[in-house]
């Protein structure tokens, strides 16, 4: 007598296992150690950030904080000190560093340190005052790091999965900026649908805006989880954008708590060899050992990603045929 389908089911998954958070890092590794030029374009973006030329904002920034100097009344000792804050933000500010579009472009040391000095001296200013010149351009050079981002990540698929076919370069790029895009809009959309949410719950209660404001912040975080495997389905699979939002979605859904522990592993890894990375001064040529690291170190994470991705999605559907 044939066996049951059940049975066939549960021996694929009892002799198969899918792949885990620790054996993607390590396959992450071992793709970038053999293959050191895999690191090379986050270091290349952070050696510009750091040696070239900025593209200032300052006095656009003074311009908006101007209003918040001069208000007067109750409110005037904390409008000052918010506009102090913006204002120096301001004259620190690169807007070249757009072109490091994270989390699904070209990750970067210098674009969050933004330094005013290197061992060169200080550093060669540009200073752009038009609001609509600012936008232009922040819209220009985010783009660009969106599509420099998807070819970044074409070669780390192409080297975790060597015999796979890869869809064209330029098509993933298009769509990397598309995606890149629609998050930021929707973001946009839904953080302004939360604060009004939070005003119309604080008007009732208090409470009950803090309550909102967390419940809110919540959704975006677990929405964030669901869709991080979007650029590796449209980098490793050549999915349209829409199709692999839907297929990170439901990846996440059937591996919630190996993506949860990868994302912890990873992320928090990353953020704490950024205290390792930081402590070199920026006038100092030792912090080219930090920009080293961190491009070694986030070059790996990301493989790992990629490795991990793969390995659940074809475990994943391997595991539907046998059922």
């Amino acid at each position: 007598m044939a066996p049951a389908p059940s049975h066939g089911r549960i021996s694929f998954v009892a002799e198969s296992k899918p792949i885990g958070v620790f054996s993607s890092l390590t396959a992450g590794f071992d793709q970038v150690a053999s293959r050191p030029f895999l690191f090379i374009p986050p270091l290349v973006l952070d050696l510009f950030l750091w040696l070239g030329p900025h593209l200032g904002i300052a006095r656009f920034v003074e311009s908006l904080a101007q209003p918040a100097l001069q208000t007067e009344g109750l409110v005037a000792e904390q409008a000052s000190l918010i506009g102090q804050v913006v204002e120096d933000v301001g004259e620190s500010f690169n807007l070249l560093s757009a072109l490091s579009t994270i989390p699904i472009g070209i990750p970067s040391l210098m674009a969050g340190r933004m330094p005013l000095e290197s061992p060169l001296g200080l550093v060669n200013r540009v200073e752009v005052v038009e609001p609509a010149r600012v936008l232009l351009i922040w819209i220009a050079l985010s783009g660009i790091g969106l599509a420099l981002g998807a070819y970044y990540q074409y070669w780390i698929a192409a080297a975790v999965a060597p015999d796979a076919e890869l869809g064209p370069g330029w098509m993933a790029a298009l769509r990397m900026v598309g995606f890149g895009f629609l998050v930021f809009v929707g973001g946009l959309v839904a953080g302004f649908m939360v604060l009004i949410a939070i005003a119309l719950a604080t008007l009732v209660l208090p409470l009950l805006g803090t309550g909102v404001f967390f419940l809110g912040f919540a959704l975006l975080f677990w929405l964030a989880v669901y869709l991080v495997f979007t650029p590796h389905g449209i980098i490793r699979y050549n999915q349209g954008v829409v199709r692999a939002m839907f297929e990170s979605f439901i990846l996440v859904r059937w591996n919630l708590l190996s993506t949860v522990g990868y994302l912890g592993v990873a992320f928090g890894s990353y953020w704490l060899l950024n205290y390792v990375w930081d402590l070199p001064s920026t006038t100092s040529w030792f912090s080219i050992l930090a920009l080293v690291g961190h491009a070694f170190v986030a070059t790996t994470l990301l493989a790992g990603s990629y490795a991990y991705y793969q390995g659940r999605r074809e475990w994943l559907a391997a595991a539907r045929r046998a059922a």
